[in-house]
């Protein structure tokens, strides 16, 4: 899978994610376009943020990518591994609100 969309993200911020957490900004779009995408919004700093979970095969783990909209592109802010206690929360939402990639909120 090919992303569908151009991402951004600070070249600092991508060293560091990457030496703290072992994921590189690049793959966060295996997460963001996921069909089994949960979003939740959020705000930090007066900008509008998402919080994106989705398990992702080629790991095989939960992955949360915080990312915003800034004019016409998607900037990615981190890209971790899924807490215990926020796989959890996916896994109940998949097996009880999930309804596919156009369905309630869930979907992109």
């Amino acid at each position: 899978m090919e992303p569908s969309r151009a991402y951004k993200w600070n070249a600092a911020k991508r060293r560091s994610n990457l030496m703290k957490h072992g994921l590189d900004f690049p793959e966060a779009y295996l997460v963001i376009e996921s069909r089994y995408c949960l979003n939740l919004l959020g705000e930090r700093s007066r900008e509008q943020r998402v919080c994106s979970f989705a398990y992702v095969f080629d790991y095989p783990a939960v992955l949360v990518v915080v990312h915003a909209e800034r004019g016409d592109s998607t900037v990615v802010i981190s890209f971790r591994r899924a807490s215990k206690d926020e796989r959890e929360f996916y896994y109940e939402w998949l097996a009880t609100s999930f309804e596919g990639p156009s369905g309630a909120y869930g979907g992109h």
